[in-house]
């Protein structure tokens, strides 16, 4: 190959030729150099940074229907009344504001949801506040390795299941650092913080999910999903809603005055750890299900038992359960072959452990004030 015809040669003498050396390296990181398999160069240009402002009723939409993968949609301060959807060709584009819930969406009651994803893997919706919308704040169908971070989603209500974020069909995705709130009409019994239905391999993490009309968080029919670190406050139905799922991990949360369960597991392998569980108005964890497990707790203040057993071969291991207004551990007749081991009872009423079943194990637990472990 001639001097000419090879390229690593001409980029030799191009560099020679450039007298300001400054000037070669700008030149050089405004490109990727690529050297293919077949000896050319080839030049690929930077990903974009796509601005938006508000002005047009179509303003987000248009900028995402322009964007390539890995291009960033930068939406500025201001309100912005549309329903932004992603199909696959917008996979791994991030739609991020500017300022944190600067960016307003506001569907004004008529709109179904703010950001819908179809099929869309790798996209990012980050910072944004949403309000006003029917059905959902954000929805992901179909997707996968999305990430939905540092929104404030509220005021969702109108639709037959209103939701703030919901998760359907898929796999991988993150949720972190959100607040749902407000998600459903009050008194309405219907309005859900986040949902995950037919999902696998899901981290919900770090989230404030407070004052909904119904479950903080549900999982339906799902698998493989953790729920770690988010504060669960206040919601009228459960804090967790586990319902035919397997092997859910629930990992340091706070569930504080929800208004039925703090966690109702409904699906087998549930594994409840490192959690604060405090003041729901029926128990701290009502177990429907096999094989879970509930460790290092503290379980404080329900308004009925603490645990709640209607299951059989779970485990529960060095919680510390007070003050329950039904027993620290209740289980349930004719469920069997539950462990209890090392956990600290106090002041639970009207007995800390109540076991109305057969073959269960309780070994060494640490109970005060209390005449009768068992009867």
């Amino acid at each position: 190959m001639t001097a000419q015809g090879n390229p690593l040669r001409r980029l030799f003498l191009f560099r020679k030729r450039v007298a300001n050396r400054r000037l070669f390296h700008a030149i050089l990181n405004a490109f990727e150099f690529i050297i293919g398999r077949n000896g050319f160069m080839e030049a690929k240009a930077r990903m974009a940074i796509i601005d938006v402002y508000p002005g047009s009723p179509t303003a987000i939409q248009d900028a995402v229907a322009a964007a390539n993968p890995g291009d960033v949609v930068l939406v500025h301060k201001g309100v912005y009344s549309e329903r932004v959807r992603l199909s696959t060709d917008q996979s791994n584009v991030r739609i991020v504001s500017h300022r944190k819930n600067l960016a307003i969406l506001d569907g004004r009651h008529a709109l179904s949801e703010a950001f819908a994803l179809d099929n869309v893997f790798g996209a990012e919706i980050s910072g944004f506040a949403i309000r006003n919308y029917l059905s959902s704040g954000i929805t992901i169908a179909t997707g996968k390795s999305n990430r939905v971070i540092r929104n404030w989603i509220s005021a969702i209500s109108g639709g037959s299941n209103p939701t703030g974020l919901s998760v359907e069909q898929s796999v991988g995705n993150l949720l972190a650092r959100n607040t749902v709130v407000r998600i459903g009409k009050a008194g309405s019994g219907i309005g859900t913080g986040i949902r995950l239905n037919g999902s696998t391999g899901n981290w919900t993490i770090d989230n404030w999910i407070r004052r909904n009309s119904a479950h903080g968080i549900e999982i339906s029919g799902s698998g493989h999903n953790a729920i770690s670190g988010n504060r669960i406050f206040g919601n009228r139905g459960e804090g967790i809603m586990l319902n035919e799922l397997d092997n859910t991990l629930i990992l340091g949360n706070r569930l504080v005055r929800n208004g039925s369960n703090g966690v109702n597991s409904q699906g087998t392998n549930s594994l409840i750890l490192n959690s604060t569980i405090m003041g729901n108005r029926q128990n701290g964890i009502l177990w429907n299900s096999n094989y879970g497990f509930a460790g290092f707790n503290e379980i404080t203040d329900q308004r009925q038992s603490g645990i709640n057993v209607n299951s059989d071969f779970n485990d529960i291991q060095a919680n510390r359960m007070v003050r329950n207004r039904l027993y620290g551990v209740f289980i349930r007749s004719a469920h069997r072959a539950n462990f209890l081991f090392r956990n600290r009872f106090k002041n639970n009423k009207p007995r800390n452990i109540k076991d109305e079943g057969e073959n269960n194990s309780i070994i060494p637990n640490r109970l005060h004030d209390d005449r009768a472990a068992r009867r």
